[in-house]
């Protein structure tokens, strides 16, 4: 946390600025205790120009004590936060303002800043795609500070060592131990928010449960039920409030997915989630008292798309529930389809830095693929962004640290970080989508299964004691899409489910609001 001394010299400025006030009426009640004076012009020079004698000196003395502190706040403060101080006179030790947080050092000595690709628009308003060379990327380097010497943990060594038999066996253990014992995390509808619920459904899928305790349990009794665990997805689906938050509602004519603090972060991640769990558009939705499905949802976010906005999410949906030959119009009257919104993307500014050029680069895969499943011709933005793709994966496996691993800043640093909770959420991010956009057979390159490993030792670190209540909203999504990718490497790899759903009617997305919400209809 940042320390700010107390400053007496603000308290000054304070005491100075009611001057106007206490001059003036000094002056005046002076002059009242006088005789009347005479009229004439020495007497009323002496007597009837004190007060404003008085309130010009005061005056003058505030705009001097003001442009003092407009100086000082200039020079010496730091940010508005140094602005909360205390105004007593009495010398007091340095203060810790508690609302301050230190954040994380995400640049450390020895990283290096890296150069991505980029798309750039010609002044005939073409799009071409721009890619640093290795040389021009040792040029935007920094040379002359060493990258501080990493000692791999034994884990690393002890699979260099293995013959690629012990290594598959090594890593279907491993993912499948994390992510069994990241099911009993503590999501429950009590404290977590809509938001919480999906991301922890995202590394399970159809089979993702959340805990609802029982209201009208009695904490006192210790045989009473205390709750039930239910599947996330019908929580979701059927509107259960989480944290007091519902994440659906509706206009009288279609199902909106509510975006804000709680609930969805873009527009279109809930479908997005929906689509990357392969759950159906006929599946229900039960919106204040009426009954919907997952397709209203779907034309209700096309009619929400727009210039400017985010479409990541958008894609990775329109992608799943769509055809290539899919338009729609939106709210304005506009004609969209998957191509226009490629376009779009490829305009985008992005922040290289953060999780949104991940997104952004899940949502053009989501859209290539489409394409090459229906054996469409892929030409003009579809082939641009067909070839950033391709850019990419090179580019980000160039990235790599010494433990397998990518850098807090995602693209714009190369370099290790400590600190488990940054470490997993940007290598989570960027693991995640390589896992997902790169060819089967590209999936055993050494330089991804040991980004796997290390992935999955980095979450092993996180104590099986934390509960998601106990953790930051971007600690917890760094450890939910870690999951998600280790899930995903897992399905893609393997063939197979990394946890084996129990043989039990209750088990199929259909049956799930049927069975675990009591309804006998």
């Amino acid at each position: 946390m940042r320390i700010y001394p107390f400053r007496r010299r603000r308290s000054l400025f304070r005491i100075m600025s009611i001057f106007p006030v206490i001059l003036p009426i000094v002056g005046t009640a002076g002059c009242s205790y006088c005789p009347v004076p005479p009229f004439n012009d020495d007497m009323n020079t002496k007597y009837l120009l004190k007060p404003i004698a008085a309130m010009s000196l005061s005056v003058t003395l505030t705009f001097a004590a003001f442009a003092e502190e407009d100086a000082f706040n200039g020079t010496e403060t730091p940010d508005a936060a140094a602005d909360i101080i205390s105004t007593s006179e009495v010398e007091r030790p340095a203060v810790i303002l508690p609302s301050v947080k230190e954040e994380p050092k995400l640049i450390r000595p020895g990283d290096i800043a890296v150069q991505p690709p980029k798309i750039v628009k010609k002044d005939n308003g073409e799009l071409i795609l721009v890619q640093y060379s290795t040389r021009s990327q040792k040029q935007n380097n920094q040379p002359e500070t060493p990258a501080p010497a990493v000692d791999l943990p034994q884990q690393y060594r002890d699979f260099d060592a293995m013959n690629e038999t012990e290594r598959i066996a090594h890593l279907k253990r491993s993912i499948q131990a994390l992510l069994t014992a990241n099911t009993k995390r503590g999501v429950n509808t009590m404290n977590n928010t809509p938001h919480d619920v999906m991301l922890m459904t995202l590394p399970y899928g159809a089979d993702a449960k959340v805990y609802q305790p029982d209201p009208q349990a009695n904490p006192r009794d210790r045989n009473a039920p205390k709750g039930t665990y239910i599947y996330s997805m019908g929580a979701l689906c059927w509107n259960i409030p989480c944290s007091g938050k519902s994440l659906l509602r509706t206009d009288g004519n279609k199902v909106i997915a509510r975006v804000g603090t709680g609930y969805q972060r873009q527009p279109a991640s809930f479908l997005a989630m929906l689509a990357m769990s392969n759950i159906m558009p006929n599946y229900e939705l039960k919106v204040s008292g009426g009954a919907y499905t997952i397709a209203h949802l779907i034309a209700s976010e096309r009619m929400s798309v727009s210039k400017g906005m985010n479409l990541s999410n958008a894609l990775i949906a329109f992608s799943f529930y769509g055809e290539a030959k899919d338009q729609w119009k939106n709210e304005f009257g506009e004609t969209w389809n998957v191509e226009k919104m490629v376009t779009e993307e490829l305009n985008r500014s992005l922040d290289q830095g953060t999780s949104d050029v991940t997104d952004w680069l899940l949502g053009l895969t989501s859209a290539v693929r489409l394409y090459e499943s229906e054996s469409k011709p892929i030409r003009g933005p579809m082939a641009l962004a067909k070839k950033q793709l391709g850019t990419y994966r090179d580019f980000i496996l160039s990235i790599q640290n010494d433990h397998y691993l990518w850098h807090p800043k995602f693209f714009l640093f190369k370099g290790y970080n400590p600190d488990v909770y940054e470490t997993m959420y940007s290598s989570g991010h960027i693991l995640r989508w390589l896992v997902y956009s790169l060819p089967e057979k590209d999936l055993q390159n050494p330089q991804v299964v040991r980004a796997v490993m290390s992935l999955a030792a980095t979450v092993n670190r996180v104590p099986a004691t934390v509960s998601a209540g106990s953790l930051s909203d971007k600690q917890l999504e760094g450890l939910a899409v870690s999951l998600h990718a280790l899930a995903m490497y897992y399905s893609r790899s393997f063939k197979e489910d990394p946890i084996p759903s129990p043989a039990q009617p209750e088990k199929t997305v259909a049956n799930i609001a049927l069975v675990r919400f009591g309804e006998n209809d």
